[in-house]
C-alpha cells in the first residue's frame, strides 16, 4: 500500500509569507533603529546636563566656600571674585580666661577666585571646558558659546565695577558629535 504524505508548504503559501515578511521586517527594523538612536540621543543629553549641574555646583561653591568683597566680569567669559579685607583674630588671656578679639583690616587685593570659560586641546581636539580657580572641569561636550552674565544690583563705593551684591546668569550651549543640535541650558544663582 502506498501512502502519499501531503505534509509541506506550497508555493502559494511561501509567496505569500515572503511577501508580508518584506513589508513587516522594514518596519520592525525602522521601529528598532529609532528607539536605539532616541536612547543614545537621552543618554547623552542626560551626561551633559549631569556635567552642566556640576559645573553649576562647582560655581556656587566658589561663591560660597571662601569669602570675598565683591565679584568683576570681563566680558561674557569670565567672572573673578575679590577679597579685599582680612580678618585677625588675637586671644587675650586673662586670669585663667580666654577673651579672643578681631579686627578686620584692609590688605592687597588679591583675587581669590575665577569661574571662565577656557579651550583645552585634547585628542588633537579642541573643545572649550569650564574652568574655576584654573582648574578645568572635565566634561564630554564643548561649551563654545556659552557665557556668564552678572545683573549687579549693589555697586562698591569705590567703583562700578565692584559688584557687591548680584546675580549671575550662566548659559551653556553644549554641543557633541552623538547631537544633531547644541543643547541650551540656563542657570541663575544671587550672591
Amino acid at each position: 500500500m502506498k501512502i502519499f504524505d501531503e505534509k509541506g508548504v506550497t508555493l502559494y503559501e511561501l509567496l505569500a509569507t515572503m511577501t508580508i515578511l518584506a513589508i513587516v521586517l522594514p518596519v520592525i527594523y525602522g521601529v528598532f533603529q529609532t528607539g536605539l538612536s532616541l536612547y543614545n540621543k537621552i543618554q547623552i543629553e542626560g551626561q551633559l546636563r549631569d556635567d552642566a549641574d556640576y559645573a553649576v555646583s562647582m560655581m556656587m561653591n566658589a561663591f560660597n566656600s571662601i569669602p570675598f568683597n565683591y565679584v568683576e566680569i570681563d566680558g561674557n567669559n569670565q567672572v573673578s571674585l575679590f577679597d579685599s579685607e582680612q580678618t585677625v583674630f588675637e586671644e587675650t588671656e586673662k586670669e585663667n580666661s580666654s577673651f579672643y578679639t578681631f579686627e578686620k583690616s584692609a590688605k592687597n587685593i588679591t583675587n581669590i577666585r575665577s569661574i571662565e570659560f577656557v579651550e583645552e586641546t585634547k585628542n588633537n581636539k579642541t573643545n572649550t571646558s569650564v574652568s574655576i580657580n584654573d582648574q578645568v572641569i572635565e566634561s564630554m561636550g564643548d561649551f563654545t558659546d556659552s557665557s556668564i552674565q552678572l545683573a549687579c544690583s549693589e555697586y562698591s563705593n569705590n567703583s562700578t565695577s565692584e559688584c557687591l551684591h548680584g546675580l549671575i546668569s550662566v548659559t551653556f550651549i553644549i554641543d557633541h558629535a552623538r547631537l544633531n543640535k547644541p543643547l541650551t541650558l540656563e542657570s541663575q544663582f544671587g550672591f
